[in-house]
């Protein structure tokens, strides 16, 4: 718009006494209309805040106040604030009593109300799993050779030694079953009097070993000379003669065939053991290092059985063993665990170089070695507190939760180094105030700055805390109390530590050696006063604000995004217990030979029945339903068919003594003798040939699922037998369950957990970001980058091979909070610069974005990087959980940044929201032109 300067005749004839008197009306009109708008102003803006309305004008001017009075209190009373809150966190580590770590599957994923759970703990609590698995994987370039099979061997006789200190062997241990027997192995007597008599069939128990050996001796065990004399032309002959074909290939990968389909020879073979263990002790006094019950005795045993198996010695060149014991899981876990907290010491003692580094400087008396000291301090007292406030409410601990202690360290310091840099700030005069008002100043500004990012955050972890899934649940609200915690710590612990520092420096005392005291001649070096980074902002802040790179930042930004939206139309829901194992562990060596060779099928499952009477009614109920099943040859492989057969047994007309008699003899021939394991009787009992069977209170039904290739085909399986167990009305407790059925239970909900997460979240941030900024075009801006930032980082996760798994999920919605941080700090920051009386808007919005580059992009970048600086070091941890911890943070610290103080004050300098106190500067600008011609 044109100065009306322009068009006035003053100009052009300044002595005129009629223009020059209607001139001088016209600026007394125009002064007394810009008065009343300021008086206006003032009256409504004294905090100066743009505001949406009253309301939230006296709410962030009597905000304003808080801090300042806060601010003032504290620095009369640094020593109370210091001795206070060290008592309150002393007070709050009696929660540590209650302290609760989980790390079983149905406490973390399962959702309270699913029936699942219900089902699950039912099973654990009438009929608890006693069986523990163990495996072991030869590999060779031909374990069918004889070097192969004498290491098959070899494990063999090494298990068959195993011996605790307790002197508990395998034969104690192994779970035994009973098989046949054939008529070399009983006395031709009672054989003839069973087959002219119909007598009960003989059956031995022997111990669940199953390899390989099995084929090549099934009548007899094998011994010393039966391998001696055994070659490699023998070994083929045998296995490709064997009628157990199925059986074979069961426990061979690798294999290679012939023209005829024989096998020539086979790269892998395993050896599955199972063993039991005594689950009454196991309930009563459990081991603590295990998700599942077990004793101390059969954890003893599962470590020789490890180190037996372990163990290279005698094995041939060329020929490799993996192992897995059922502690393995847990203890490489664990053990993993604590070794990565060596990482965070190591991150600690990084920030704490760093954080000296950024919040002095490089002279003898101001830098601040004891503020850093004071301010990593405080982040573990709000740590502290939040874990004791938490465990004295119940809220469990996990293994999400190991990354706490970074977030809280990143959070920490990016609070601390706003604090910091408003009393930086300080105009040289209010640095010559007291130090109850310098304090209180800062607080009025850094207060308001720390708490739009911390309670945005507080809110949006709460949020979070509405999901089903009980893991997530526990983290979100850690988190939530935790960052409340920092916030609160930072504003009295730290705030108090820094009034003393300040008084330090004030009173010239050395940075190290506080008693030592430099004269008042004392003045820093020239160069310590330099900060590189203001004079690389300054630079950036000018460079950003010419429309060449207003036009580039903005379409590099986009070209991001289109690239991000990419990688999320490839991201996948997926995760594997793979990744939970470093590398270098014999545990993963042995998941990596059975993904190689032994992953042709997919996951056993069983339906438990109980709670129903035995009856050819309910029989017919169980055998339709196990046909059912049968035909569902997409989801289902195989399936126990002892329902089908026993049907042979038994007829309408039978009562419940005859039926129970069936039953029992039907478990002692030849057919049901494999299926005794499906069947609980009524206190322990086992049947007996010819008897009446004891009451059956739980029998089940296997079944085997195909391998399938991820969620979009497993869940679907999973509900498709869910419904056919309802469709077939069966009396009593009913139920399907296996050991990924909840994990898979997760993979249903995760997807839309995860939106209805995020989608609350975002919702969150723009509710207090517009009610603590007072301004809308400011929050629409931050939510903005916000989005921006979390679709570019799902986006990339896909390049850096990540998933969409619980682990993730967690991290997303931590990437929601931290993303707040660099875009709210830079919004605030420049709807408190007013651009002065420049009158061009597009110039103004350019002064003011430089503006607050300068004042508060430094803390913004220091924040961001210390962020980064405390996950870094997980960037070489074994322990997945941290990897992706490292590679979300380092993702949401490049793009948050990226859109905080690059895409950000571009869009500030297009469209940025005015001042409150801008209004009348129009007005003010004309009446300053119209009073130098006019002598008033």
């Amino acid at each position: 718009m044109k100065s009306v300067i322009e068009y006035s005749p003053v100009m052009q004839n300044n002595n005129d006494p009629i223009l020059k008197d209607n001139l001088t009306k016209r600026v007394r009109k125009m002064k007394r209309s810009a008065d009343e708008k300021q008086e206006k102003n003032d009256c409504q803006c004294r905090c100066r805040f743009p505001s949406l309305g009253k309301l939230q004008t006296r709410f962030l001017r009597k905000m304003s106040q808080l801090f300042d009075s806060h601010g003032r209190f504290v620095a009369h009373h640094p020593n109370i604030t210091i001795t206070a809150c060290v008592f309150l966190t002393l007070f709050s580590m009696l929660g540590f009593l209650n302290f609760t770590a989980k790390s079983d599957t149905l406490s973390l994923w399962i959702p309270e109300i699913s029936d699942t759970k219900d089902n699950v703990e039912w099973l654990n609590q009438n009929f608890p799993p006693d069986t523990r698995y163990h495996s072991a994987i030869v590999k060779a370039h031909n374990v069918l050779s004889k070097e192969g099979i004498n290491t098959v061997y070899l494990l063999h006789k090494r298990l068959q030694k195993v011996q605790t200190k307790d002197n508990v062997t395998w034969e104690e241990m192994c779970k035994k079953v009973a098989i046949p027997v054939t008529i070399e192995e009983v006395s031709w007597v009672a054989w003839g009097f069973n087959v002219v008599f119909g007598g009960c069939p003989h059956y031995i128990e022997i111990c669940l070993e199953l390899s390989i050996l099995n084929i090549l001796s099934p009548h007899e065990k094998v011994t010393d000379d039966f391998m001696e004399n055994l070659n490699q032309s023998e070994i083929l002959r045998l296995i490709n003669q064997s009628d157990k074909r199925e059986n074979i290939l069961q426990y061979l990968g690798g294999v290679k065939y012939d023209a005829k389909g024989d096998i020539l020879e086979a790269k892998a073979t395993k050896i599955d053991l199972i063993s039991e263990t005594n689950i009454t002790e196991a309930l009563l006094n459990p081991d603590p290092g295990t998700s599942t019950p077990v004793t101390n005795l059969s954890m003893s045993f599962e470590e020789e059985l490890k180190d037996a198996l372990l163990n290279t010695t005698d094995i041939p060149e060329g020929v490799e063993v993996s192992v897995i014991v059922s502690r393995s899981f847990d203890d490489v876990i664990n053990e993993n665990i604590i070794g990565n907290y060596n990482l965070l010491f190591s991150g600690f003692a990084i920030m704490f170089v760093y954080v000296l580094i950024m919040l002095g400087k490089f002279n003898c008396v101001e830098h601040r070695v004891w503020l850093s000291l004071a301010g990593l301090t405080g982040i573990v007292l709000g740590s502290v507190f939040c874990m004791g406030l938490c465990s004295a409410f119940g809220l469990m601990f996990t293994q999400l939760h190991n990354v706490l202690p970074f977030l809280m360290l990143g959070i920490g310091i990016d609070d601390m180094f706003v604090l910091v840099q408003c009393y930086e700030n300080l105009s040289p005069e209010e640095k010559k105030e007291d130090i109850a008002k310098r304090f209180g100043k800062t607080l009025s500004y850094a207060g308001m700055a720390i708490s739009v990012t911390s309670v945005t955050n507080i809110v949006a972890f709460a949020l979070g805390a509405t999901t089903v899934i009980p893991a997530l649940r526990s983290f979100c609200l850690f988190c939530s109390v935790g960052i409340l915690a920092i916030f609160l710590y930072t504003l009295t612990f730290f705030t108090a530590c820094m009034v003393l520092d300040q008084k330090r420096i004030d009173e010239r005392r050395d940075g190290c050696f506080c008693c030592w005291r430099h004269g008042e001649s004392w003045t820093p070096n020239k160069w310590t006063k330099t900060n590189f980074l203001d004079i690389f902002l300054a630079k950036l802040a000018k460079f950003s604000t010419h429309r060449m790179m207003k036009v580039t930042i903005s379409i590099l930004t986009l070209g991001l995004f289109g690239l991000a939206c990419y990688g999320i139309s490839k991201l996948e829901q997926r995760f594997e217990e793979r990744w939970l194992i470093p590398d270098d562990s014999y545990l993963a060596k042995w998941f990596d030979d059975r993904q190689e060779f032994f992953n042709d099928k997919g996951e056993r499952g069983t339906i438990y029945f109980a709670e129903l009477e035995i009856n050819s009614e309910q029989l017919d109920k169980v055998q339709s339903l196990v046909r059912k099943l049968a035909n569902q040859t997409d989801i289902i492989t195989e399936i126990d068919t002892w329902a089908l057969e026993f049907s042979n047994h038994y007829n309408e007309s039978m009562n419940s003594t005859v039926m129970k008699i069936e039953l029992g003899n039907y478990l002692h021939s030849k057919d049901g003798l494999q299926f005794h394991d499906r069947f609980e009787f009524e206190n322990g009992a086992r049947p007996k040939c010819n008897e009446e069977a004891p009451d059956v209170v739980m029998f089940k039904i296997e079944y085997q699922h195909p391998l399938f290739s991820g969620p979009l085909e497993h869940v679907p399986a999973m509900n498709k037998v869910k419904e056919l167990i309802k469709e077939a009305n069966i009396d009593g407790r009913v139920f399907a369950k296996s050991t990924k059925y909840e994990f898979w239970e997760v993979d249903e909900i995760l997807s839309a957990e995860l939106i209805r997460s995020v989608a609350l979240a975002l919702i969150c941030v723009f509710l207090i970001v517009i009610f603590m900024l007072a301004n809308l075009t400011g929050a629409i801006l931050v939510l903005l980058c916000v989005m921006f930032t979390l679709v570019d980082v799902m986006g990339f996760m896909y390049f850096w091979g990540l998933t969409i798994d619980t682990t993730s999920c967690m991290l997303l919605i931590v990437c929601i909070g931290l993303s707040v941080d660099y875009a709210a700090h830079i919004a605030h920051g420049f709807l408190e610069q007013d651009g002065g009386d420049i009158k061009s808007r597009e110039e103004r919005l350019n002064i003011r974005t430089q503006n607050t580059l300068l004042k508060i992009g430094p803390a913004v970048f220091y924040g961001g990087f210390s962020t980064l600086l405390a996950t870094v070091l997980l960037a070489g941890s074994d322990y997945y959980l941290f990897v992706a911890f490292f590679k979300v943070f380092f993702l949401v610290v490049v793009f948050g940044l990226f859109h905080g103080i690059v895409f950000l004050p571009v869009v500030l300098c297009l469209v940025g929201p005015s001042h409150a106190e801008y209004d009348g500067h129009e007005e003010k600008y004309e009446l300053e032109k119209l009073k130098s011609t006019v002598d008033l």
